[in-house]
């Protein structure tokens, strides 16, 4: 299991990390903090870099773990790509047989929105682990 914060470029980083630290409490076995940054609304990307780095580092100290990066294929390429590569990256790039289209190497691939799952009524989101079991655990919270 684990928790995402949807990052908003318009809203300080730190107020929106102090916000997901006092709402989630992850433990052993969680995922890492997962930060969903998809859309500028209007800020700089610039601006957005800088309030993001803030989020990373402020969730960073606190839990100890490298957050790991949502987005999409083509929003990482053009805002993110050489100044997150060293987070993990959880990316969006449905409609690919194989793999996303990345110039990075990537930890979870989500594939599509439009997945059946018995016991569930509505769409769910499948995603792809990139790994063995045993890498899957050492990115868990310890």
């Amino acid at each position: 299991r684990g928790a995402y914060h949807f990052f908003l470029a318009t809203k300080n980083g730190y107020d929106q990390a102090q916000n997901f630290i006092q709402s989630v409490k992850l433990e052993a076995g969680d995922l890492p903090p997962v930060l969903d940054i998809e859309h500028l609304y209007g800020v700089s990307a610039d601006s957005m870099r800088a309030r993001l780095m803030v989020w990373i580092k402020t969730v960073k100290k606190h839990y100890g773990v490298d957050p790991i990066i949502y987005t999409n294929v083509k929003f990482y390429q053009k805002h993110l790509a050489g100044f997150v590569d060293q987070y993990p990256v959880w990316v969006a790039h449905y409609l690919q047989k194989e793999k996303p289209r990345i110039e990075r190497q990537w930890q979870f691939w989500q594939h599509s929105e439009k997945g059946k799952v018995f016991g569930i009524r509505t769409r769910v989101d499948f995603n792809v682990f990139n790994g063995t079991s045993g890498q899957f655990e050492q990115l868990l919270i310890q």
